[in-house]
């Protein structure tokens, strides 16, 4: 006896809402698996929580066969905390956002408070991506000014997302969106050659032609942008700036833990992630008010917990 498939309905036209329901189990991703493999274009799940996006992934892989379904990162910090998030899921979020709006076909899946954090605007990450391709001409020095401006960090060996080192000829670089490190070599002023490399050893793995450079932050450190920051922080927070250390940290161009969520601050506007999508896409909502008012909860209370502690911090001053 054959097991009936779950064959998805879609709406009959933009904007329109229709209901998917009695679906038990593993029935609500089979019926995602089904639509992502006949629906011409991008489907987005929005899940209660990160725990039930990673169940959905798990099931939706399973069922569907596909590679393309993918979650998009939280930050994994709490609002207002003093903590900033890995490196890697920086590096992860940013290269998502870069390809989102060229993404046709596929299934992206993104929590609740994941989606209601703001982001930088569509232009920024395009406008600040770089190509570099071997036989390109590279003066050095302007170079490590672009990788600074970018938020890169200068050490002595490279090891991380983010992190980029020179020696002569050479430039090690971990560029964000990137499974490796790629070392540049350069004869005078041109690019001899891109050659990844193992962070561990730092033996070089394989030769490539090309590679994508990405900021290293959602938000920029070049002098226009900490110029743009400073402004608003003070019109926005005001109190005594001499006394701020975020501000000050800025100011220097050394974004303190936790500035993330300061994001607004760096732009005119920001973006929300419905901005990067593609045109039509299939938006799948799981349920998620209650989540999203526990959400807003969780902020409102992150928020006052933070104020009482600056202002007691005040006070003892």
């Amino acid at each position: 006896m054959s097991t009936p498939t779950l064959n998805p309905v879609y709406p009959s036209k933009t904007n329109k809402l229709i209901h998917w329901g009695r679906l038990h189990g593993s029935a609500q991703e089979l019926l995602i698996a089904n639509a992502a493999k006949e629906f011409q274009g991008l489907i987005v799940v929005i899940t209660p929580d990160t725990h039930s996006a990673y169940l959905a992934q798990a099931d939706i892989k399973f069922f569907s066969g596909l590679k393309n379904v993918n979650i998009f990162p939280d930050w994994e910090t709490l609002p207002y905390d003093v903590f900033s998030p890995h490196e890697d899921l920086i590096s992860q979020r940013l290269k998502m956002l870069h390809q989102l709006p060229r993404t046709q076909k596929g299934v992206l899946i993104v929590p609740i408070s994941t989606l209601m954090q703001r982001l930088a605007p569509v232009d920024y990450v395009n406008q600040h991506a770089l190509l570099l391709s071997k036989g390109e001409t590279l003066d050095i020095d302007t170079f490590r000014k672009q990788l600074e401006a970018s938020g890169y960090r200068h050490v002595t060996q490279v090891y991380e997302h983010g992190e980029y080192s020179s020696r002569g000829s050479l430039i090690d670089l971990f560029p964000m969106g990137s499974e490796k490190p790629i070392r540049i070599d350069l004869f005078d002023d041109e690019i001899d050659s891109l050659r990844t490399f193992n962070t561990e050893d730092q033996r070089t793995l394989e030769q490539v032609d090309s590679f994508e450079l990405l900021p290293a932050h959602e938000f920029p450190l070049s002098p226009e942008g900490i110029s743009k920051f400073r402004k608003q922080y003070s019109e926005q927070l005001g109190g005594d700036l001499s006394r701020s250390l975020i501000y000050d940290n800025v100011t220097q161009g050394n974004p303190p833990a936790g500035i993330e969520y300061y994001l607004p601050l760096f732009f005119d506007h920001t973006a929300t992630l419905f901005d990067y999508l593609p045109d039509a896409p299939l938006l799948l909502d799981d349920q998620t008010t209650a989540s999203r008012l526990a959400r807003w909860e969780s902020i409102e209370d992150q928020y006052e917990t933070r104020r009482l502690a600056m202002a007691n911090r005040s006070k003892m001053d």
